[in-house]
């Protein structure tokens, strides 16, 4: 069997009020993009690679082509009404950072399927991977590992049940929001069977997360995905291969 792999890489260049909410520059961040692009390129080299953008300003144009050059397709969303709407709701509410953060990663997402599926794209590809744009694959990465038909109608997630690593039934999300788990979404995968299944899980993680935030302080991308992935498609992996930079103060670890 031909094995096709496409990655979609998210990257958001301008940072929302960088001076508050990040520890490095655009340049940096740009910077840290393009590592995720040769990191692809190191481990899969021919793999197909989307670039979709979701600052809400306009990048540098040096930026962009830089990010054009380097990918099979470059796409950006910071006019999309949804995503203008959850800017201007993120400056009257800066605290909310973190969950309309995953907001914006959800409607991102559902943007590039949407996408794909009016013009027909990457139709040959067998898995697709979202990988977090400033992330890395690294050393524990192989793609060989996802070249088998046993991941046919399959997800390659990481994720946690709470029910079992935790006693304390205080937790707040189990308490709050029923999530009894969540998922790593810096690197995850699926097979291309399950297309409508993620479209279907981004749709309804959107509408729980903008419920959520408006009842309560919200509830990120992570939780909200362990809620209405089907677990029985999951192949939970102890280790994805992942160097990571990680929050505000750009903590570094790998999964």
């Amino acid at each position: 069997m031909n094995y096709k792999f496409l990655f979609l890489v998210g990257s958001a260049v301008n940072h929302f009020q960088e001076e508050h909410y990040s520890e490095f520059s655009a340049e940096e961040r740009f910077q840290q993009t393009l590592d995720t692009i040769q990191s692809i390129r190191d481990k899969v080299p021919d793999a197909y690679i989307l670039i979709y953008e979701a600052s809400e300003t306009q990048i540098k144009q040096e930026y962009k082509d830089k990010f054009i050059e380097q990918s099979d397709l470059f796409l950006e969303f910071g006019n999309d009404m949804y995503m203008k709407t959850l800017y201007e709701n993120l400056h009257q509410n800066p605290n909310n950072f973190t969950f309309v953060k995953s907001m914006l990663e959800c409607r991102c997402l559902e943007l590039v399927l949407d996408y794909m599926m009016e013009y027909n794209v990457f139709n040959d590809v067998t898995r697709i991977f979202k990988l977090s744009g400033r992330y890395k694959l690294n050393e524990y990465f192989d793609i060989d590992d996802y070249k088998t038909r046993f991941l046919m109608n399959k997800y390659v997630i990481k994720y946690y049940d709470y029910e079992e690593r935790f006693k304390n039934m205080d937790d707040v999300y189990t308490t709050l929001y029923g999530c009894k788990g969540s998922v790593v979404t810096g690197l995850w995968s699926f097979d291309r069977f399950l297309f409508n299944d993620v479209y279907s899980v981004l749709q309804k993680s959107f509408q729980y997360m903008e419920r959520a935030i408006q009842m309560t302080a919200g509830i990120d991308i992570e939780h909200s995905f362990y809620h209405f992935i089907d677990r029985d498609k999951i192949l939970n992996v102890p280790v994805l291969g992942l160097d990571l930079i990680k929050g505000m103060n750009g903590d570094r670890y790998s999964l």
